[in-house]
């Protein structure tokens, strides 16, 4: 599905688990702003940072004698008072044998969960991604049927019950399965297809695990929130920790680019409309492709200039090829996506070359500077806007300023990350990423 990638400004979590009162709405909790300085959605995190800890505990106690207001999370069971009781409970978080966790999904639904999570029926390609880094890809019992042809990507989990697809989802394959929770999008399969034909005691997580348009803290913020709801927060810190480095080592270099010195960047996405030679399927601020445009220290040119997608504010649809000829770009990207895209298990990357000729191929551009200086390049949708999205900066990095990283190998940083996920594949010699390396 092409949308997949587009609607990343929507929630990332729903879970169903406990009274009827957990599925109210929750005010939001803004982040603190500062790059890793995310809040950790998880009641008990009563100071509000990254973590729950010792600090907590001092927190509670000094709002349970006075000293201290309370805040959005420090009330740990969610009985609406601050109590020894939630001191308890935090304790218990922190030493990982709660039996019960609390949590706000990105809807700022609050959700009650039980724990330990162990059987898991998952529509999500991205959240298995994330279980396996995690660990936890055992805890899988049954998937979508797009699963079944990825058996490079997902070993185990491809080889697991079929529950058939999103779109008309099959609820009595997936009762048989019998989930402790079900991870969906949060926008699909459909709330009315899904979970409303579910017993109530049957819980649905709606998490989006992509790269997400919103900033690297909100992949942070999830990856840390599944370490804690899947008792694997050893494993989440060390994904954390391979993120963060490939982040600054492009960060360093890109804040020192002064903005109008920034290349200019047309994007766009593997053509939808009907007239691919004068309409082509353009992507704007909001979508995570855009942020890793931005990143990168590219200037997306068609930013502003197109309209939101399905009433939200994610920039995504049609432009005309004179409108991008006019701004004459330096450099374009292609996100190759939809039918026979499959990176880790395409045998070679000719759908990549097919679709960088087709783009310089294009009415008048061969008049276009990216064209005439050779710097079209396509990546994938399941290879760049994943959790592996920092190699796919460091690889992007590289085709904006090839002098600026020259020594960088953005291959050795995805090789890191398959490792990571206890992937038996080099991605130096197998799969078809993006074109061309770097």
């Amino acid at each position: 599905m092409r949308w997949i990638t587009i609607a990343m400004l929507m929630a990332f979590a729903a879970l169903t688990i406990g009274s009827a009162s957990s599925m109210e709405k929750a005010a939001p909790i803004e982040s603190l702003g500062e790059s890793g300085a995310y809040v950790l959605k998880i009641f008990g995190n009563a100071n509000l940072d990254k973590d729950i800890d010792e600090e907590d505990l001092v927190y509670l106690q000094e709002i349970i004698d006075g000293k201290r207001t309370a805040t959005e999370l420090s009330d740990a069971d969610n009985n609406g008072r601050v109590d020894q009781a939630d001191i308890a409970l935090v304790r218990q978080i922190i030493n990982g044998t709660q039996t019960e966790i609390t949590v706000i999904d990105s809807d700022d639904k609050v959700v009650t969960v039980r724990q330990p999570l162990k059987r898991l029926v998952v529509y999500t390609h991205q959240c298995a991604e994330i279980l396996q880094l995690l660990g936890a890809y055992d805890r899988v019992v049954g998937v979508r049927d797009t699963f079944a042809a990825q058996h490079n990507r997902f070993p185990e989990i491809s080889m697991v019950q079929g529950i058939g697809s999103g779109g008309e989802p099959d609820v009595e394959a997936v009762l048989k399965c019998r989930p402790d929770a079900i991870l969906a999008y949060t926008f699909y399969p459909k709330e009315e297809a899904l979970d409303a034909k579910l017993p109530a005691e049957t819980a649905v997580l709606r998490f989006d695990c992509e790269c997400s348009g919103l900033g690297p803290d909100a992949m942070r913020e999830k990856v840390k929130q599944l370490g804690y709801l899947l008792g694997a927060r050893d494993r989440a810190a060390e994904y954390l920790n391979w993120h963060d480095r490939c982040l600054s080592m492009v960060e360093s270099k890109i804040s020192e680019i002064p903005q109008e010195q920034r290349v200019r960047v047309y994007l766009e996405s593997t053509p939808e409309g009907d007239k691919p030679l004068s309409s082509r399927t353009a992507i704007g601020s909001g979508h995570a492709a855009h942020k890793l445009v931005e990143m990168a220290g590219g200037v997306n040119v068609a930013a502003g200039h197109l309209p939101g997608y399905e009433d939200t504010p994610t920039e995504y649809g049609e432009i005309e090829t004179e409108w991008v000829l006019s701004q004459d770009p330096e450099v374009i990207v292609g996100r190759a996506m939809g039918k026979g895209v499959r990176p880790y298990e395409n045998e070679n990357d000719s759908l990549l070359q097919r679709y960088a000729l087709e783009i310089k191929s294009l009415p008048g551009f061969d008049n276009v500077s990216a064209v005439r200086n050779d710097r079209v390049y396509i990546t994938t949708n399941d290879y760049a806007v994943t959790p592996n999205y920092p190699s796919a900066l460091m690889a992007m990095a590289k085709w904006f300023y090839p002098e600026l990283f020259e020594n960088f190998d953005p291959q050795a940083a995805h090789q890191e990350y398959v490792n990571m996920m206890g992937l038996d594949f080099d991605v130096r010699e197998r799969g078809a990423f993006l074109y061309p390396q770097p």
